[in-house]
């Protein structure tokens, strides 16, 4: 089974806004673990998956109105894509 880990960016000022992602990503399939890095400038998101779910966690998280970008996605040997 393939493993990817997605590494993105978010723009969180709340408690309120790490609920949202954590519903957010929630609604995602394949995603096996995440966390979030509320001390990093980058309120940084990890998110290991069975496949490149990037897109589609970006997406979702802009449908709770928080901003995020990729910063790196790893493959199952952690290969920078």
């Amino acid at each position: 089974m393939s493993r990817y880990v997605t590494i993105i960016s978010t723009i969180i000022e709340n408690a309120n806004d790490k609920s949202l992602v954590a519903l957010a990503i929630a609604g995602l399939d394949g995603v096996s673990e995440w966390s979030i890095d509320l001390d990093d400038i980058d309120k940084v998101i990890r998110i290991v998956s069975v496949w490149d779910i990037s897109t589609a966690c970006c997406e979702k998280l802009a449908l709770f109105g928080i901003k995020a970008s990729v910063m790196q996605i790893f493959d199952d040997r952690y290969h920078l894509m």
